[in-house]
């Protein structure tokens, strides 16, 4: 009797754990859009999954099966650094205290069709 209501305990402290961590959510910025096979990823490459406020931070926009010249980005603080095959190589540097909100808003563009559009919301952090 005992081991049985010990077993029964057993699994489901086991099936708790393993749906809590199933459901647990991740402050994780997306940076990814796709469309069908279109696709465009932000890289931030400074490992980070946010911009930070007076420090600049070069960027690239990966994007497949996207025609480059139909391709546009635009928000505060972009500087295009140049392209190298699929990819939109760039330098973002917001000021400090320019957005009313810690969210940098980067729009793209890549066809005619409104679904050929996104906004990323990458957040900013106040360096110290």
């Amino acid at each position: 009797m005992k081991k049985t209501l010990l077993l029964k305990s057993f699994i489901i402290f086991l099936t708790l754990t393993i749906y809590s961590c199933g459901n647990s959510e991740t402050n994780k910025t997306e940076l990814i859009y796709e469309n069908g096979n279109q696709k465009v990823e932000i890289q931030i490459l400074n490992g980070n999954d946010y911009l930070e406020y007076d420090k600049p931070a070069e960027t690239h926009f990966v994007i497949t099966n996207i025609e480059p010249k139909t391709f546009s980005v635009s928000g505060v603080g972009i500087r295009v650094l140049g392209t190298e095959g699929g990819t939109l190589k760039t330098e973002i540097r917001v000021p400090n205290n320019y957005l009313e909100t810690d969210t940098l808003k980067v729009k793209i563009r890549f066809g005619k069709k409104p679904e050929e559009n996104h906004e990323f919301n990458i957040p900013i952090k106040t360096t110290k």
